[in-house]
């Protein structure tokens, strides 16, 4: 008799080895975390770990990876919000928020450590990048009015992400407090000069 799958519990266990796996590659790094400490952390088999992800690689490409869904989302949202500036600035501080876990700064650290290793995870950023960089520049391209019309919708896009992301760099320096309003006031007086 074949076996039944729950989804329910599929996706829980994905989700309780995705954040077992993001906790031990920020405080450990990639190198150091072995599959069998991910494995007890979420709970599951190493076995279980291998049968959902196939390797170590792909749990760590598993942390990106679902952010495409996350970043679609945020996009669709603010697409045809009546006001585009302030969603672009909205998007800003739902992009810049995640810089606040503890785990961030350690990921970024392992992330840039393993882009040139593995080129799906590059992909995967990639994509991620595409997705909330099109959704910038149409709400850049609807806030003309209100914006210096000087800067160009795709530039303006990719350095609004330069800086959003940055914000990941920084996220255990002491001194960089309150990343959200930080980023936000960057942003805006980027785009309208005050």
């Amino acid at each position: 008799m074949a076996r039944t799958t729950d989804p329910a519990l599929q996706a829980q266990r994905r989700a309780a080895i995705t954040d077992a796996a993001a906790a031990l590659f920020a405080e450990h790094g990639f190198d150091a975390t072995p599959v069998a400490a991910i494995a007890k952390a979420a709970g599951v088999s190493s076995a279980t770990v291998f049968h959902y992800f196939g390797d170590k690689r792909g749990a760590f490409r598993a942390i990106f990876e679902q952010d495409l869904p996350n970043s679609r989302a945020l996009v669709d949202r603010y697409r045809d919000a009546d006001d585009p500036l302030a969603a672009i600035l909205d998007m800003v501080a739902e992009l810049v928020a995640p810089s606040r876990d503890p785990a961030a700064a350690g990921l970024v650290v392992e992330v840039i450590r393993q882009v040139g290793r593995d080129p799906a995870l590059g992909k995967i950023l990639d994509e991620d990048d595409v997705i909330v960089n099109a959704g910038l520049t149409h709400l850049l391209g609807r806030a003309r009015d209100r914006i210096d019309p000087a800067l160009d919708p795709v530039a303006t896009a990719t350095w609004i992400r330069a800086v959003t992301d940055s914000a990941f760099l920084y996220a255990d320096h002491p001194n960089a407090v309150n990343p959200v309003d930080t980023i936000r006031t960057i942003v805006l007086r980027y785009l309208t000069g005050h």
